[in-house]
């Protein structure tokens, strides 16, 4: 087995957060690092204890969930947020998605779909379940909430075809196996999309292949 994936769970609420902690310390494969109460006492953990994933309400004393995103974005790159909320909207969702959170999930999510979510993210970098994708992503698009700085024509055919793969959710070695390139190649082609279109993650690549006509929502 692996290095199993370190999360770290941001809940004000002590009984809901015990009870995730017990739950996903039944996975062999996912390790609880840690767990807290409000956004100010989260980043303080952070410095010391790094993650890879954090499971993180919003709605915290001192430090909201929102303003501890923002930094995490910034100064933790490496660590991704899985946001669980009560607030459901499209509008909601688009803006957590725009500061940097890698998956959106309802409170009231069983745990099994936390679990999946925490897989998602660790392998592909980000979750979001069709439901949320079409209209968080619909919604973006037509309100023209992100503006690509590049236009499609500077990406190269391959990067293209590498691009759309990426929006239906294939991983480097699925990518590499459809185009018979090597993993190496993909993760380069990869990396150059995401450097062309100026995306912070999978999500702002698919946005970016909408806007472009590169990529329809089926």
């Amino acid at each position: 087995m692996g290095r199993k994936i370190k999360i770290a769970i941001a809940e004000d609420h002590q009984l809901m957060r015990q009870g995730m902690v017990a739950l996903l310390e039944e996975e062999s494969d996912l390790e609880v690092t840690f767990d807290v109460g409000d956004g100010a006492e989260l980043l303080k953990k952070l410095e010391s204890d790094q993650v890879d994933i954090i499971l993180l309400d919003l709605d915290m004393p001192i430090v909201s969930g929102q303003q501890a995103l923002k930094v995490i974005v910034n100064k933790y790159p490496n660590t991704h947020a899985i946001i669980i909320s009560m607030f459901y909207s499209d509008e909601f969702i688009s803006e957590c998605i725009t500061i940097g959170a890698r998956g959106f999930l309802p409170k009231n999510s069983d745990i099994e779909n936390v679990i999946d979510a925490i897989h998602a993210v660790h392998e592909q970098g980000y979750y979001f379940d069709d439901k949320i994708s079409k209209a968080l992503l619909l919604e973006l698009v037509s309100e023209k909430k992100v503006k690509p700085n590049f236009t499609s024509e500077m990406l190269t055919e391959k990067e293209v075809e590498v691009l759309k793969l990426i929006c239906e959710g294939m991983t480097n070695k699925e990518i590499s196996e459809v185009l018979c390139k090597s993993v190496r190649t993909i993760e380069g082609y990869r990396a150059s999309v995401f450097d062309k279109t100026n995306s912070k993650n999978t999500a702002g690549l698919v946005i970016y292949a909408i806007k472009n006509n590169i990529y329809t929502i089926k």
